[in-house]
């Protein structure tokens, strides 16, 4: 008898402290930690989400942006960053210390194109960069200015406190980073609510990335003659697009290099050309 109660009181105290023991500690589960661009961030949880199911490992991401995400990885607080910007020009960007970051490297993984968006009866299906630029600072207010119909311009954009990559993008293309859009415009939360917008306004114009677009929003615009297409995209002659790279310390370690290869093999391909262009050397 007594030795039956000793045998319930160990198996008894037994499961007290197995349930007491955290469970990375019974089931450890590999993690990576990244931060970086806010829109790259949603390129990173698909990525992270099909890495995740296949292998395992935990990616976790944080929209900090470019300057944070790189702090973060200069004070080891993550593994890699993602950035829409090579490190050689963050460097510059950021004034960074050369002899911290220059064994750094920043590895393409995908494109992702802006496109100009207009009211379909504006009458204009080209702009050059100066047009386009004078369109949204301002400068020009009716579309007969840039060739078009005598209809007064209506610019719409992303509020600036969104922080959207495709904003600080298009304002280093037209006014540059240091520049204005007009402040006449129309500020909206989303890429649905400016496409709406710009199809139910006369003289409505806007941006927004390629995969936010729909045919009914308006006519996309081609730029300096050309329009955006994979091949223009890919080989540059569409110029407003941004590249999304994973920037890395220079660090050994298999779980980084692992990911990496992961994004850039044909399975990781597949999942990036969801919402964005595969990047192809």
């Amino acid at each position: 008898m007594f030795s039956k109660w000793l045998w319930l009181t160990t198996a008894f105290l037994f499961i007290c402290t197995s349930m007491l023991i955290p469970a990375e500690t019974v089931a450890a589960e590999t993690q990576l930690r990244s931060a970086g661009c806010k829109t790259e961030f949603f390129l990173l949880e698909n990525l992270s989400e099909a890495y995740h199911e296949k292998y395992g490992t935990k990616l976790r991401t944080a929209k900090t942006g470019n300057k944070k995400a790189v702090n973060l990885l200069l004070d080891g607080s993550v593994d890699f960053t993602y950035t829409c910007k090579p490190i050689n020009m963050l460097s510059k960007k950021l004034q960074l210390d050369s002899d911290r970051v220059g064994h750094w490297k920043s590895i393409p993984i995908a494109k992702d194109p802006i496109v100009v968006v207009s009211h379909s009866e504006n009458g204009v299906k080209n702009l050059s960069v100066e047009q386009l630029t004078n369109v949204f600072n301002g400068t020009s207010a009716n579309w007969q200015d840039v060739g078009g119909r005598d209809t007064s311009i209506n610019v719409a954009y992303l509020n600036p406190e969104l922080e959207s990559g495709s904003l600080l993008l298009f304002k280093e293309f037209t006014v540059g980073a240091k520049g204005s859009l007009t402040a006449d415009a129309k500020l909206l939360e989303g890429p649905a609510m400016l496409g709406t917008y710009v199809s139910r306004t006369p003289g409505g114009v806007t941006f927004m990335s390629l995969t936010s677009y729909q045919p009914e929003y308006g006519e996309i615009v081609a730029i300096a003659d050309v329009l955006p297409s994979k091949k223009s995209i890919l080989d540059g002659s569409y110029r407003l697009s941004a590249t999304y790279y994973l920037t890395l310390d220079g660090r050994e370690d298999e779980a980084i290099e692992a990911f990496v290869a992961f994004c850039k093999s044909d399975e990781g391909r597949q999942v990036i050309a969801r919402n964005f262009i595969p990047y192809t050397e």
